[in-house]
């Protein structure tokens, strides 16, 4: 059974995705795009997985610095939280 913190997550996650395919969308047609720091802190409040699939999907913001860098520690950070919760979760603290 899904909770609310699931549900969340996804939600999360897929809204990232669609605004990185927007931002991909916009670039294209060379109109305003969506700042970085929006991308970031939608991939920062849980929407990792989301951001690091739709740079896949989408080929969008692969090579630009100092995004992927930023991106890819706020990955790290999401996986170092998800190691400790699963560590706290069974006894290791």
């Amino acid at each position: 059974m899904f909770t609310w913190g699931v549900l969340a997550y996804l939600a999360v996650n897929a809204l990232t995705f669609l605004l990185f395919g927007w931002d991909k969308a916009r670039a294209i047609l060379k109109w305003r795009r969506t700042p970085e720091f929006r991308l970031l802190f939608m991939a920062f409040i849980g929407g990792s997985i989301g951001a690091k699939a739709a740079q896949k999907v989408f080929n969008h913001k692969t090579t630009k610095q100092p995004f992927v860098r930023r991106l890819n520690r706020i990955c790290g950070l999401h996986l170092a939280l998800l190691a400790l919760w699963f560590l706290w979760d069974f006894g290791a603290f």
